[in-house]
């Protein structure tokens, strides 16, 4: 057999997800083990992995198998994130080059195409993690939007308002006339502009023309 003169990880790849996923080496089911959990930061379902989570998986993984050679239960939970305002964005140009306004399609209409779109980059996600070797416990993946997932976050929000741990109240916010809803400051991209300053005069009965008034012209 002729081996290649360069080391091509495909092959290796697939081989060996194959043979761990088979033999659920990476299952976890708690037993008399010390457990040691890690939530994997999940992916925005807006596109692929960059290097930046090939960094993090990598340092994720390590500590994780160590963990598991030293006798712990080891649980590395996979999981993507519906990221909703970024992936709106995504999804309504996806929709505008067909030629389909969001506004025109109706709430069932429109989840329809955003979760085609989760399911199409949500596996590319998770067929990257698989390959890059990273040991997921692959039966406790989950999505943000799932139905349990999503009926536990309700609960708890629940608890902690009913707690008053949590309040609404009147705050300036950053708004996307666009998408129509509140943005956080970590997903506004600050600017300088060269603008103007305005100032406005209100001419009050009794007052100076220029709008500078004495107390005792209010008398």
């Amino acid at each position: 057999m002729e081996l290649s003169k360069h080391y091509e990880p495909a092959g290796t790849e697939l081989k060996w997800n194959a043979h761990w996923t088979e033999k659920k080496y990476f299952k976890s089911i708690p037993d008399q083990r010390p457990p040691f959990t890690v939530v994997i930061p999940p992916p925005n379902v807006t596109g692929v992995l960059h290097m930046g989570h090939t960094l993090n998986e990598t340092v994720q993984d390590i500590l994780v198998r160590r963990a598991r050679m030293s006798g712990f239960n080891a649980c590395w939970v996979p999981g993507t994130d519906h990221a909703s305002i970024a992936t709106e964005a995504r999804v309504v140009a996806m929709l505008k080059e067909k030629g389909i306004d969001k506004n025109s399609l109706t709430r069932d209409e429109y989840l329809k195409y955003a979760f085609e779109w989760k399911q199409k980059y949500g596996n590319i996600i998770y067929d990257q993690i698989a390959r890059l070797g990273c040991s997921v416990d692959w039966t406790r993946a989950n999505f943000t939007m799932d139905d349990h997932y999503n009926k536990a976050v309700f609960k708890i929000f629940t608890e902690l308002f009913n707690n008053k741990m949590i309040y609404r109240g009147a705050r300036m916010i950053n708004w996307d006339p666009a998408a129509r809803t509140a943005l956080s400051d970590e997903e506004v991209e600050y600017k300088e502009v060269t603008g103007k300053l305005y100032y406005i005069k209100y001419k009050i009965v009794g007052s100076q023309e220029s709008g500078v008034f004495r107390r005792e012209d209010l008398k």
